[in-house]
């Protein structure tokens, strides 16, 4: 059996006798007490570095009509992450909610305008040339024009907005909601309302 030193005998004990006391806390210093919010050790959440800065920019994107998908993919987050951050930040989802109800608005005043045709502004900037090729001049010129209104638009405002008054198929509308009625009461036909 080798030798050992004097030092590995010291060694062992010290240790033996660290793990058997009691850590102890020093008389001066006071117990620790959890921080406020403001005072948070660490670094910030995703959502304070990927997302709370760009609230703006969101509701912009989203107004266009960027989808939140995109979103995600643009700002690094994931989907699953994406959906706790409007969970738990009501900020983010009141911002989302009020930019996609701006889209709609648009869209809707769009189609209104595009249905009863409107009136717009076309500018033309035409370059003069000398006969060597060089440009001498621009002539700008501004005309007042009148977009028509669109027989496809009107129909598709009349047959969504007022779908009673105008629906395509009126009598497979009926047969539809007679169906449901029937469905509702556990009274479908044997078929069990296929065809209808």
């Amino acid at each position: 059996m080798p030798k050992q030193s004097k030092n590995d005998d010291l060694k062992k004990d010290v240790e033996k006798t660290t793990k058997k006391q009691p850590l102890k806390r020093a008389k001066n210093r006071p117990k620790t007490t959890p921080k406020s919010d403001s005072k948070k050790r660490g670094a910030k959440s995703q959502y304070e570095n990927k997302v709370k800065p760009y609230l703006e920019d969101i509701a912009r994107y989203t107004r266009c009509g960027v989808t939140e998908g995109q979103l995600c993919s643009y700002y690094d987050v994931s989907k699953t992450q994406w959906a706790e951050y409007k969970h738990k930040y009501p900020e983010l989802t009141e911002t989302l909610k009020k930019a996609k109800e701006q889209f709609k608005t648009e869209l809707v005043n769009t189609a209104y305008k595009v249905a009863n045709g409107y009136e717009y502004i076309e500018i033309k900037t035409v370059e003069e040339k000398d006969p060597s090729g060089t440009i001498t001049g621009t002539i700008t010129t501004t005309q007042k024009r009148y977009a028509k209104p669109d027989p496809a638009m009107i129909q598709f405002l009349l047959i969504n907005r007022f779908f009673d008054d105008f629906a395509r198929d009126p009598q497979a509308t009926a047969l539809r909601k007679r169906a449901l009625d029937l469905a509702e009461q556990g009274k479908l036909p044997p078929d069990g309302g296929e065809g209808v």
